[in-house]
């Protein structure tokens, strides 16, 4: 105990450690006004009106009731034109996207920014044309309208994704001690000692966790109140925060006892930190579709970001329980490999 009070003290008065909260506060609010736009894209396809027109004696003009009815049913408000061309009648604001009937098809025509849209026309009139029942194409059309998950807006998210990245970032805190012992040969005086390999874990071990999970809390109330944040499910959302925090302190001990010069030991760190972050989604707002699955399963970034932003906008996530258990089997493991480095230092 009185090894624990004395690392956490001599953390504590590390000045510097407080650079880490202020990154995180000013990385987040800078990232959160840059990307709000992006972030408040709308991913759903809403309701639109689609004109259409058939040529004179248009061999596919009995599919017009079916029509009528698919889109009554889906929020698609038809307008039959007879005058103008399709161009004028997008770029007038009569309706949305337009379908033109002949003999030889139908050519569907819309602005650039309503090409989900289109492609809904395109998907309704192939199946209407390929014989398909309305019923089919009905069923299809509802599948293919079913909600998207909620895109978090980009406050939520960028504290969130942040939070995790510098809970991660905090293993440098472990620095501190390192240095001491190092400038203070007390490595030296532990080999002499007879201090447990479990003692000299747990006093670098709980100190560096204790002050990771005061900076991570204390930049997100900072940032939930600069912010005006609402967080759903607190209770999972704060029990993944913590044991994200324990893990990143148990790796960081594990880490330091191995590599016991600190710059080799926070580069290490660093490059690790990267490489979760960036297969992680840490810096590509919730687009984790484009990473490969093999490389995502490797960072705990991926599955705390994920976890806790799909908490905050849909209520829950299948990712929960992975995260909580793939985080406390960092710490079983890195807790024994910590107690056997410095078991192995000590004998050397």
């Amino acid at each position: 105990m009185i090894l624990i009070k004395n690392n956490l003290k001599l953390m504590l008065r590390c000045k510097p450690l407080i650079l880490i909260l202020l990154c995180m506060i000013m990385v987040t609010g800078m990232l959160s006004a840059v990307f709000k736009d992006m972030m408040t894209d709308n991913l759903e396809v809403e309701d639109f009106e689609l004109g259409y027109s058939f040529s004179k004696g248009c061999v596919y003009e009995p599919v017009k009731p079916v029509l009528e009815n698919i889109g009554k049913e889906n929020g698609i408000e038809l307008v039959a034109l007879t005058d103008g061309s399709a161009q004028n009648a997008i770029q007038s604001g009569k309706v949305d996207v337009f379908a033109e009937f002949s003999d030889e098809g139908c050519t569907v025509y819309s602005s650039d920014d309503r090409k989900i849209e289109a492609s809904v026309v395109e998907m309704i009139i192939s199946s209407l044309l390929s014989g398909a029942s309305g019923t089919q194409i009905k069923d299809y059309l509802k599948e293919y309208k079913m909600e998207v998950a909620p895109m978090p807006d980009s406050q939520m998210y960028y504290t969130i994704a942040y939070t995790v990245y510098f809970v991660w970032c905090s293993m440098i805190v472990l620095g501190v001690i390192t240095s001491a012992e190092n400038k203070n040969r007390i490595g030296a005086r532990f080999r002499t000692s007879t201090a447990s390999s479990l003692s000299v874990y747990m006093s670098r071990f709980v100190p560096s966790a204790i002050v990771i999970t005061a900076l991570m809390f204390a930049g997100v109330a900072i940032c939930t109140a600069l912010f005006e944040l609402t967080w759903s499910q607190t209770a999972l959302c704060a029990l993944i925060l913590l044991l994200g925090c324990i893990a990143a302190a148990a790796l960081a001990t594990v880490l330091f006892s191995l590599i016991r010069n600190v710059i080799v030991c926070v580069v290490f760190g660093y490059c690790l930190l990267m490489f979760w972050g960036f297969f992680g989604g840490s810096f590509c707002p919730y687009m984790w579709a484009t990473f490969a699955d093999k490389l995502r399963d490797y960072s705990p970034i991926y599955y705390m970001t994920r976890s806790l932003v799909e908490l905050n906008t849909s209520g829950s996530s299948e990712f929960t329980l992975p995260t909580v258990l793939i985080l406390c089997g960092m710490t079983v493991v890195c807790v024994p490999l910590g107690m056997a480095a410095v078991k192995v230092r000590k004998e050397n």
